[in-house]
């Protein structure tokens, strides 16, 4: 699931190519982007419940920043450092808690320490009552601008680690 899978208007999700309504994690062929992956996805084509918690995750972050999941970084090394635990998306220092604490659990590396989908909608839940709900719309568009520089300047660092590791 990615923003291009939420057609607008009425809300609906698209390709539910991922999820499966079985007893246990289906395996098949990765038909999705790495970037919205998660690590058992990418290892070991395992999709479940568990790896669309994963992929919701990026979808909050994406809805939050206003920005692309690892722009800029190669494909193959997103893969990869996803895989290993050693990539996850930055994580704005000024993301309001509950929401840093929702994507968190999302990108929880153990699939069965994710949230369910219903934890999840609980969480929102709450959010919606939060203050930060009431912040103006100006007021968010101005903090999105301080996240995407502060994400700008991670994926930047990312970028030419990736520049020195690739030169070797």
């Amino acid at each position: 699931m990615k923003n291009d899978d939420i057609l607008f208007k009425t809300l609906k999700i698209t390709d539910f190519g991922l999820a499966r309504e079985v007893y246990k994690t289906t395996r098949m062929s990765q038909a999705g982007t790495y970037a919205w992956m998660a690590p058992e996805v990418i290892k070991q084509s395992t999709f479940s419940k568990a790896s669309d918690v994963w992929s919701y995750g990026v979808l909050l972050w994406e809805l939050l920043t206003g920005e692309t999941p690892y722009k800029g970084i190669d494909t193959l090394a997103v893969a990869y450092g996803v895989a290993v635990n050693k990539l996850t998306l930055p994580i704005p220092s000024t993301c309001p808690q509950p929401w840093r604490e929702l994507m968190e659990k999302c990108w929880e590396a153990d699939p069965h320490r994710r949230p369910s989908f219903e934890q999840i909608l609980d969480d929102l839940d709450r959010i919606v009552h939060s203050s930060f709900t009431q912040t103006p719309h100006e007021s968010f568009h101005i903090m999105q601008d301080d996240w995407r520089q502060e994400i700008e300047e991670v994926l930047l660092d990312l970028r030419r680690k990736e520049k020195v590791i690739s030169n070797c």
